[in-house]
């Protein structure tokens, strides 16, 4: 199998300068395009996690070899820790698309990213939720008022725990936030340096099956949804907007590969994630990687977008209804 590398920021930034923006064709025949230097297309994924499979199994199955070499063109997907460090490389120019939460996506553009929304990614209704420990006296959301909580500050999952805060008609003004995440966090609250703390799959699993932990609320219980973006520049976009429309159809082809080999595909997300293979299944499950951009989804990102805005998190107004393209969808797949 080959080997998931994450490259340093630094490096990766400067091998992606080589081929964001290149003018050259991309259409017509391999021939042509072998005679030329090949044009390179940067992605940002998060490293580690496997809500967004598709990009993971298109990358270890060959489906972008198979569908751009002939070409002449690379795909290099880039496994990045978090999404605010791929808002700093698509904004620096060095991606040319990314994989993002909404609420990175949001602050990109806030802070001058000329960067569009392509398609949604991944959708969850479920997934994050709040765990406290097994004998905490904690026992409705109103009750975190005054307490320590641990969150991955400025991500999405940041969005998600005012939405389920919101339950008890609390903010964040009304608990002690740490930035603190997966066992790091778990470890705090089980040893009681933490009272509740923001968990998602397949961690959650693991952690209730210690029984040292239980869960408070989930997200499904606030009508909000986790949801995941594919962005891309304005200037790749103009440039080779065929090549966005190949790489939605290669993803799309990944999930189906999913549907129809889903063993073989948890046992690939296992060993790339180093979860064991028991908890993959109601993982996976969580989570929606269909391509699409409707209305319906427009409006739950407003509605993140807006209490992002109100919180306070993000400080500064964007046209929320101009910030997508879906062209290239209709395109790829005449919808």
């Amino acid at each position: 199998m080959k080997k998931w590398l994450l490259m340093a920021l630094p490096v990766m930034l400067s091998m992606a300068m080589a081929g964001c923006g290149s003018s050259s064709e991309t259409s017509g025949s391999g021939n042509n395009a072998a005679a030329s230097e090949p044009i390179k297309v940067t992605v940002g994924d998060f490293l580690g996690e496997t809500f967004l499979y598709p990009v993971k199994i298109a990358n270890e199955k060959g489906f972008f070899e198979e569908e751009f070499a002939e070409d002449n063109i690379e795909i290099s997907v880039e496994y990045l820790g978090s999404g605010a460090v791929m808002v700093e490389a698509l904004t620096a120019g060095n991606l040319d698309m990314s994989f993002l939460g909404g609420q990175p996506a949001f602050s990109g553009i806030a802070n001058g990213n000329e960067t569009k929304v392509i398609s949604m990614a991944t959708v969850s209704t479920t997934d994050p939720v709040l765990l406290v420990r097994a004998d905490s006296d904690i026992t409705e959301v109103s009750q975190l008022a005054g307490r320590d909580l641990a969150v991955n500050i400025g991500t999405d999952n940041h969005y998600q725990m005012l939405e389920m805060l919101s339950l008890g008609g609390l903010t964040e003004d009304d608990v002690n936030v740490y930035n603190l995440k997966g066992t790091e966090a778990y470890t705090a609250l089980v040893s009681g340096e933490i009272d509740c703390m923001q968990s998602i799959a397949p961690n959650t699993d693991k952690f209730l099956e210690n029984g040292d932990v239980r869960v408070l609320c989930n997200l499904e219980e606030t009508g909000a949804r986790n949801n995941q973006v594919l962005v891309a520049t304005e200037d790749f976009m103009e440039e080779h907007g065929d090549i966005i429309v190949r790489f939605l159809k290669v993803l799309d082809r990944a999930n189906t590969y999913y549907m129809e080999n889903t063993e073989e595909c948890l046992d690939l997300l296992a060993e790339y994630c180093e979860a064991d293979r028991e908890y993959m299944e109601g993982y996976m499950d969580k989570y929606d990687c269909s391509l699409h951009l409707t209305q319906q989804d427009k409006d739950y990102m407003k509605r993140e977008y807006e209490f992002m805005r109100s919180s306070g998190i993000l400080e500064t107004d964007i046209d929320i209804d101009g910030i997508y393209d879906e062209s290239f969808l209709e395109e790829a797949f005449g919808e």
